[in-house]
């Protein structure tokens, strides 16, 4: 993927320079080497340096990619929706976001419970970043100052709360992932080194065998593990520790996870030699994850199966799996806007469904995977078409 790529400003490339360094430094004192898995973790987080954790534009038009609910406000509606049809349990939500983005979605979707009559108790916010946080509190501050005194913010939470929605918008894709590289049976892991000009470059060493295990377990029917040329492709160890840690932050709830990706049968296919990794830098797509370390959002779609896997072990319960124009769909939002919009409106408001539900757009690209814990509901409330099936 041969992209040409708008050029950073100078204080940016300055602050990318100091986390060259820092990359640089303890790759040095590894003998030379990092797992991708850390490169990630530390160009996406590292302390004031990292993308996550700077001051810089992300999201949006004038960021690096746009969110669902960037993208419109029908995403939070179609949530509210859902929401509004919960069991009397729920009667007051004590909602749990996991990474709120710019809190575009958090505004949205207080304003649409209010607008719907549905009281909210506490709207948590999981939010490590200390830059992000302050963006968010600025923009609830302005958006839903009537509602601010609902939303708070934590690192983590101690103690389990009793009922709860839980949810987590794009935020799976964000966990670092360990490269590899795949050839007559034989795994190599992918690392990032320092080349004789002292810049990133891949290189390949041999796996560790636990590691050669879980993938020899994962493609164990898959043509690719015999492939002839190089495959090349990503797993997320971190997955099931992650799942874990959110499943323990309720006693009784439901789990909304939303991201892009693929059921295991589809991540793992032939054709798809050079893995899922993806970079976005001013809203432009590309496939270097080694040029800028900390400007630039570095992703690798979802392994759904592995979601899946990841939740059942955790204890809960999978609801259903579906793409988000399904999502949508079981929402009813499409007869509410034709009921309640004028003809000018159902204009704007048609261009908007377009990007969230065509199967070109975001429709298909992103699914929609649901848990319960400790409760049971109805296999088809949050999608007009399971495709658990297919995990």
């Amino acid at each position: 993927m041969k992209t040409k790529l708008p050029q950073p400003n100078s204080p940016d490339l300055d602050r990318s320079k100091k986390l060259q360094q820092k990359i640089s430094q303890e790759m040095l004192a590894n003998e030379g080497l990092l797992s991708f898995e850390r490169y990630m973790e530390l160009c996406l987080y590292a302390e004031d340096l990292g993308y996550y954790t700077s001051e810089q534009a992300i999201f949006g038009e004038q960021g690096d990619f746009v969110t669902s609910p960037e993208r419109s406000a029908l995403f939070a509606r179609a949530f509210a929706a859902h929401l509004q049809s919960l069991p009397t349990r729920f009667d007051e939500l004590h909602i749990i976001e996991i990474g709120a983005g710019s809190g575009i979605f958090a505004a949205q979707l207080l304003k649409q419970l209010a607008n719907s009559g549905v009281p909210v108790k506490q709207y948590l916010i999981v939010e490590k970043s200390a830059a992000l946080r302050l963006r968010q509190q600025a923009f609830l501050n302005a958006e839903v100052p009537d509602q601010r005194s609902l939303v708070q913010w934590v690192d983590s939470i101690a103690d389990p709360v009793t009922n709860a929605v839980v949810i987590a918008n794009e935020v799976i894709d964000a966990l670092p992932v360990r490269l590899l590289t795949i050839k007559n049976r034989q795994v190599q892991e992918r690392c990032v080194q320092l080349d004789s000009e002292r810049q990133f470059c891949f290189t390949d060493i041999s796996a560790e065998q636990s590691l050669v295990a879980t993938v020899y377990a994962i493609l164990e029917n898959s043509p690719v593990l015999s492939a002839k040329r190089a495959y090349h492709t990503e797993i997320c160890l971190r997955l099931t520790g992650f799942v874990q840690q959110i499943a323990s932050l309720v006693q009784q709830g439901i789990f909304f996870f939303i991201d892009y990706g693929y059921p295991r049968s589809e991540y793992y296919l032939a054709q798809r030699s050079m893995g899922t990794l993806l970079c976005h830098y001013k809203n432009t797509a590309h496939d270097n994850p080694l040029i800028w370390p900390g400007l630039q959002d570095i992703s690798s779609n979802v392994d759904f199966t592995a979601l899946a896997h990841a939740g059942i072990r955790a204890g809960l319960e999978l609801n259903s799996y579906g793409t988000q124009a399904h999502f949508l769909l079981a929402s009813n939002i499409l007869a509410s806007i034709e009921k309640e919009a004028s003809e000018k409106e159902l204009l704007h408001t048609s261009q908007q469904l377009k990007h969230l539900m065509l199967p070109s757009e975001m429709g298909e690209r992103f699914q929609v995977m649901t848990f319960t814990k400790n409760m049971t509901l109805e296999h088809d409330q949050f999608t007009t078409r399971d495709l658990s099936h297919r995990l």
